[in-house]
């Protein structure tokens, strides 16, 4: 593999990590104990302002650079932008009730936040099985230089791009738990 799909391996790494963190913190909250707020907020934030901002846009990105060398592989991908779309919009979704179960509780509020972010958890996962599967092998494969070029440069637009401190300091608290699972 290239560099650039490296890169957006290692991403998928720090994802399963951040999503092995989000589901331990779900099931505390499931046994009404006390979560760890900041870890559940900043997973969501990290999905949110990270993953559908710049993540998912690259490997958009290298998609489109597929569609233009060869269509018919392409169009065999295509569902990347709709898993894309759909996990934004079930971001959004747990964001929402996230935020309705911090500001009234409710113990229905709390079960519809385990449920939709089990169900995130899993799209997530399905999502980066299936990117790693099928998509990043065809994009490697047909792909040539200056399409990799072109990446690159999407890769370095990135905020924290070559400088994984700023990152972290974005997210302290999920990025302090994540870099103590082994």
């Amino acid at each position: 593999m290239n560099d650039v799909i490296e890169s957006l391996l290692l991403e998928h790494e720090h994802m399963r990590k951040m999503l092995d963190m989000f589901d331990e913190q779900l099931a505390i909250f499931e046994k009404a104990e006390q979560p760890d707020y900041d870890v559940l907020s900043e997973a969501l934030a990290y999905c949110k302002d990270y993953l559908d901002v710049w993540h998912h846009p690259r490997e958009d990105r290298l998609l489109d650079l597929l569609n233009k060398r060869d269509a018919q592989k392409a169009l065999a991908l295509r569902e990347l932008d709709g898993q894309h779309r759909s996990l934004a919009e079930h971001t959004s979704q747990v964001v929402r009730v996230f935020r309705d179960v911090a500001e009234r509780g409710a113990v229905r509020l709390r079960e519809d936040l385990v449920r939709s972010g089990r169900n995130l958890s899993a799209e997530y996962r399905q999502h980066i099985h299936w990117e790693e599967t099928k998509f990043f092998q065809v994009v490697a494969d047909a792909l040539e230089a200056a399409d990799w070029e072109i990446a690159r440069r999407d890769l370095a637009q990135a905020p924290h791009a070559g400088d994984p401190a700023s990152l972290r300091s974005s997210y302290p608290a999920l990025f302090a738990t994540v870099e103590r699972v082994p």
